[in-house]
Parts: C-alpha cells; structure tokens; sequence
C-alpha cells in the first residue's frame, strides 16, 4: 500500500475501563464503610448504650451530654483516688481536674462521666459517693481506631486506583503517516519502528514494538486488553512494515486446532 496510511485513532477498551472502575468503586466502598463505623457508627452506638445506663425519664435530657477522651479504663485508677479524698466537694473537683470537665449527666442522685468507649457511674448517697461503677463499652477504642485505620488505608488505595481508572480512560492511540503516537508511553515514527515481538501474544495478549531511538533499541509495549482497536493497530503496522500480524496467526492457528479436533 506504499507509504499511504490510514488514520487510526484507539481507545480503551469498554471491558478495561469497567473492571477498572468496579476496582474503585470497591476500595472506595469499603473506605466509606469503614470510616462511617470508625467516625460515626461505632461512637453513635457506644452512646446509645451511655444512654441506656440511665432511668428512661433522663435519657431526652441527657441526649446532649458530653463525651470526655480521659475517660477511660486507662484513667479509672487514677479516678479512684480522687474518691478518696475528704469532702464531695473535693471529690468533684478533683474528678473535673482528671475528666476535663462536670460530669456528662449529673442528678441529685448520681453523676454520670462518659468516654468514647467507657462510662462510670458515681451514685451519691446521704451527700457522699457511694460505690462508684465503671463499664465498657461494647466498641472499644481499639475497635474504632481499626475501623478509622482501615478506612485511611482504603482511602489511600482509593486515590491510587483512581489515578489508574483516569490513565484507563485517557488511553489514546493514533496511527498516521507519521507513525504511531501513544498517550503517556511516546511516539514511533514509521522508518524507526525495527520489528514486532509477539512471542507472547498467545498467552498474554500483548507485544512489543522494537524501535531505534538515538541509535538505542527500545520496545513499546501494545495491549490487546488495552486497546479497543488493536487488532485495526497491528493489521496496519504489519501492512506497512510486512510484519507477522500476530491477530491474523492466532485466528490461523485456532481454526487449525479445531480441524485436527
């Protein structure tokens, strides 16, 4: 056909882009999951279960209570000793001091500390504590910190195949008189291209163009899966520089093993 080229224009292929978009769309899910467990969910369920604690008639007043960080099983020794001391005066002081603050829910009849993942109940009795009871919650810290470490992870997997389905949907490959031009991977004029390796077509689906650049050999990989007009791609290099078209010899090869079958 001479030096006349038809102009040839690929993209990716549908499948590539909707396996590669299934990949985000499951990362990303499973990131929203876990960070609506971690931020939201698993907080929401250990205060509803604060709020349980208390006598049905307090829980709407209560709806509003502070959650306190220091409260903890960490802190409770220490918590303790702050009920040891003289006086319910110094009690609750020194109890605010190591809290952050008066109690989440207080009644004339006990004080109520919440922390994300502990609550203590200080019952007053005659003017005084009497008998502290601490609890843990169901969702511990540990099991919040997994699920918010588990979403930051996802959510950087995420961005990463993100950038993956983006390079997916721009592949773009033009073949002209000037030769072969490939988005993200260069060009290859025609009188540089030297040979086409497709000895791992069969199996892999993809070869490599072998070209001289400023004297040095480089290859340029071409994928059946990637492009959506590769078989259009390699009948026309293969015209144009009397190549083997790998395409036309795998359909040569399969029809002959279906005959000897």
């Amino acid at each position: 056909m001479g030096n006349e080229t038809v102009r040839i224009e690929s993209g990716p292929t549908r499948e590539r882009i909707v396996r590669s978009s299934l990949m985000f769309l499951l990362f990303a899910g499973g990131g929203i999951w876990f960070a609506y467990d971690g931020w939201k969910g698993y907080p929401e369920a250990n205060f509803r279960e604060h709020l349980e604690t208390l006598p049905t008639e307090e829980r709407e007043q209560a709806k509003n209570a502070v959650i306190y960080p220091n409260v903890c099983q960490e802190t409770w020794e220490q918590a303790k000793e702050a009920f040891r001391k003289v006086g319910l005066t110094n009690q609750r002081k020194a109890l605010e001091e190591l809290y952050g603050g008066p109690p989440s829910h207080e009644t004339t009849q006990a004080w109520y500390y919440f922390g994300p993942d502990f609550r203590v109940k200080i019952p007053l009795k005659g003017g005084r504590i009497d008998q502290p009871v601490p609890q843990i919650a169901v969702k511990r810290n540990l099991d919040i910190a997994v699920q918010r470490g588990v979403a930051i992870g996802l959510g950087l997997v995420s961005f990463v195949v993100l950038i993956h389905v983006i390079r997916v949907v721009t592949t773009h490959l033009v073949l002209d008189e000037n030769g072969l031009t490939y988005r993200g991977k260069g060009s290859v004029a025609w009188d540089h291209m030297l040979a086409l390796n497709s000895e791992r077509f069969r199996k892999k689906g993809w070869v490599d163009l072998v070209y001289s650049n400023n004297g040095n050999e480089r290859k340029l990989r071409l994928d059946e899966y990637h492009l959506a007009r590769f078989s259009d791609v390699m009948a026309e290099i293969c015209s144009r520089k009397g190549y083997q078209d790998p395409v036309e010899l795998e359909k040569s090869e399969k029809a002959a093993e279906k005959t000897q079958a």
